[in-house]
């Protein structure tokens, strides 16, 4: 169900980094987070011709209430890039990237299982407070697992690339989940879903902490 890889599980994160464009410690794939602002366009046309690109979508966010302070400038609407390599993705980030942008990634560490799926309608992302052991990430992963619509689950962390220093540091940026929704109806249903799994996996005694969302309204390529 998960890959070992002989490594910790969920270590309490210390606070996280800036990272700077050419940091190399980047897991190599996950998602890419950048505010549609004025200089989308030209970064998503980039984005287009790289193929390192899997995915290249526009969505609508929800930031929980508790995590706002720690994104600064947080914007209603971003272009995500699902990606396999990072090197080329920043090339075009260290070009067209604004000054003042809210830019951030979840990187994928271990993929907990993936399902065969047409299209993600939903991305939702997770936090917990505390270590888990490698029999509770199991639990984890059999409870996502059984939820149809979930097509896939990873563990990662969050990371920044930002041009100045960050008002307040995430304290649990390596402990987070992310899940991948292939939605039938709503967004507002979607939502809805992962709500009834976050609640599942919480009957187990693993509190998964809502951090942000992200409703697909349009795969760009």
């Amino acid at each position: 169900m998960f890959n070992h890889k002989n490594k910790k599980w969920y270590k309490y994160s210390s606070p996280i980094t800036i990272v700077e464009v050419s940091d190399t410690t980047i897991a190599s794939c996950g998602y890419v987070c950048y505010p549609r602002d004025n200089n989308a366009q030209s970064l998503i046309e980039f984005w287009k011709d790289c193929e390192v690109v899997r995915d290249l979508y526009f969505a609508t966010a929800t930031f929980a209430f508790e995590s706002k302070p720690y994104f600064p400038n947080n914007s209603n609407h971003y272009i995500l890039v699902k990606y396999d390599g990072l090197d080329k993705i920043v090339q075009g980030i260290s070009k067209y990237q604004s000054p003042n942008s809210s830019l951030f990634l979840f990187s994928n560490e271990t993929e907990l299982f993936q399902k065969y799926h047409e299209k993600v309608s939903y991305l939702s992302i997770y936090y917990t407070r505390y270590d888990q052991d490698n029999q509770e990430v199991r639990d984890i992963a059999g409870i996502l697992a059984r939820r149809d619509m979930v097509v896939s689950a990873n563990l990662g962390n969050l990371k920044f690339i930002m041009n100045k220093k960050l008002p307040f540091i995430f304290p649990h940026s390596d402990n987070i989940i992310i899940l991948e929704v292939e939605g039938k109806k709503s967004h507002q249903s979607d939502q809805n879903y992962c709500e009834k799994t976050r609640k599942d996996v919480a009957r187990k005694g693993i509190p998964l902490i809502n951090l942000v969302s992200f409703s697909i309204l349009e795969k760009l390529r």
